[in-house]
């Protein structure tokens, strides 16, 4: 499953990293390999965290049974109001079949709809550790353009075994 770290404020990026990175190598560790999905997207700078993000599941009205959402939240894992860990699930995600397909998708779902005044509009683009340095820029112009008021000017990569870590270029 995809996830998405969300931090309160700039001031709290370095501190909520190190601390969702010991949760992710624990959980990591717990694994027998690497699992395709099971990856972080991005960093995403919100007052709020979490509030007003969708819900994974969703009632089908007229049947009165959950069904799926196409991009939400199914799970999440915060410290104090600091930081939130969002298992990101739907069926958009599950369809998709590569790391930039399933970015697109929880962009266009919930970045692109962002217009709430609680959510600052920064988000830190995060890549596979082994993803190559030009397809990284190459995705990086691609979401600028898309997104020119929303992306960070830097990223960071998903290393299994260490999480986030800033990007050197």
């Amino acid at each position: 499953m995809s996830m998405l770290l969300l931090i309160r404020s700039a001031d709290d990026v370095r501190s909520a990293i190190e601390a969702a990175n010991e949760f992710l190598v624990y959980q990591r560790q717990c694994v027998a390999e690497p699992r395709e999905a099971d990856e972080v997207i991005g960093i995403w700078l919100r007052r709020e965290l979490d509030a007003d993000l969708p819900d994974w599941l969703c009632l089908d009205r007229e049947l009165g049974v959950p069904r799926d959402a196409d991009v939400g939240i199914r799970a999440s894992l915060s410290l104090s109001g600091l930081w939130t860990l969002c298992w990101i699930d739907g069926g958009l995600l599950r369809t998709a079949h590569s790391a930039t397909e399933r970015r697109r998708a929880i962009f266009d779902s919930l970045l692109g709809t962002a217009q709430s005044a609680n959510a600052t509009k920064t988000f830190f683009p995060v890549f596979a550790a082994v993803d190559a340095v030009e397809s990284i820029k190459a995705n990086m112009l691609v979401l600028e353009d898309r997104y020119p008021q929303m992306i960070g000017g830097t990223w960071f990569l998903d290393d299994w075994e260490r999480g986030i870590v800033p990007a050197r270029r």
